[in-house]
């Protein structure tokens, strides 16, 4: 096997990355240079994307979100707020072999793990993306890793069969009180609905409310993905979900809902609509981020989708390790 070479990529060269992320699987829009460029501008964040070469083309890499802590600590992470994985990507292998496929996995991994640990990097952390099943090169080096999930909900089956008795008395709540969905896709609107969730439990949002809008320009700009919002008769939207596009599938990135009319079923009817609306535009599942928080699971769970992990690796220093335990016995002597 020829030798991986192992390097950051110039912002002249993030074209060349997109169309890697564009082919490679599992690439997704969390990956692109243009959804990393959002988080770095609007969250002042220093990103780099490490590119993987082989005789000159570019085979697999990683982008990473730097930050320095005090001077002290250097911290390398591949995700953000609200970018739940992104990670390592990998060119598709052209075998059909199992085994050949395992070792040009291998092959690219391995130069970049060792990449990574020669940066000064006091912790890494990656998140990769649902699909991505072989975190050996990574844990059998001494990384830790952890497994999250996610929902999968199959457009080829019949929504109506998998309903529990929970989301069927939730829609009929939501036609009998004549409540509609449609497509709309308005920031104001959006970030409206969501400042009103964190206020009644007095938190901020959080991201600015300049993130949303950037994204929502890219999905006007690029078509990449929708606003889907459930409104009154009168007109006023009380729920809406941020969905994005993915390779045969929607992501429903994130959600926002009027709690005084949370008992009206909205959520419910919105993610009935969306299924029965992209099922007729021939996606295959809807990929719904609500799987690693308790209540947003069991309400999910009344779709029965299949349930999909996804892993992370990280490694720590010495020092970052220290560090992060001083930083809980005093947090813990605060509170």
């Amino acid at each position: 096997m020829d030798e991986i070479e192992v390097r950051e990529l110039a912002p002249s060269e993030y074209n060349e990355w997109d169309l890697l992320v564009e082919k490679a699987q599992p690439g997704t829009l969390f990956h692109t240079s243009e959804w990393l460029g959002i988080c770095r501008d609007v969250l002042a964040k220093e990103l780099r994307i490490y590119g993987c070469f082989r005789k000159g083309e570019l085979v697999g890499g990683c982008p990473l979100f730097i930050k320095n802590i005090k001077g002290a600590l250097r911290i390398a992470n591949s995700t953000c707020d609200m970018t739940s994985y992104s990670g390592p990507l990998i060119k598709e292998s052209a075998s059909s072999k199992a085994s050949k496929q395992v070792q040009e996995i291998h092959d690219i991994l391995n130069p970049l793990r060792e990449f990574l640990c020669k940066q000064g990097f006091d912790s890494i952390h990656l998140t990769f993306a649902p699909g991505f099943k072989d975190v050996r090169p990574f844990t059998w080096y001494g990384w830790d890793s952890t497994v999250h999930y996610t929902h999968y909900l199959n457009l080829n089956e019949d929504v109506d069969n998998n309903l529990s008795r929970k989301i069927r008395r939730e829609l009929k709540t939501a036609n009998e009180a004549g409540l509609k969905t449609r497509i709309w896709n308005d920031p104001e609107t959006y970030y409206h609905l969501l400042s009103m969730v964190y206020e009644k439990q007095k938190l901020a949002p959080p991201l600015p409310r300049g993130f949303f809008e950037r994204v929502f320009k890219l999905i006007q700009e690029k078509d990449i993905g929708y606003m889907f919002v459930t409104e009154t008769p009168e007109g006023e939207a009380i729920a809406a979900h941020l969905n994005l596009y993915g390779k045969k599938c929607s992501i429903t990135w994130t959600s926002a809902l009027n709690p005084d009319f949370g008992r009206l079923g909205p959520n419910a009817l919105l993610y009935y609509n969306e299924f029965l609306d992209l099922k007729s535009r021939n996606f295959e599942y809807m990929n719904v981020m609500a799987a690693n928080i308790s209540r947003f699971a069991d309400f999910i769970m009344g779709f029965s989708p299949e349930l999909i992990p996804y892993y992370s690796v990280t490694l720590e220093s010495k020092k970052y390790s220290i560090a992060k335990t001083l930083y809980k016995t005093t947090h813990k002597e605060i509170y």
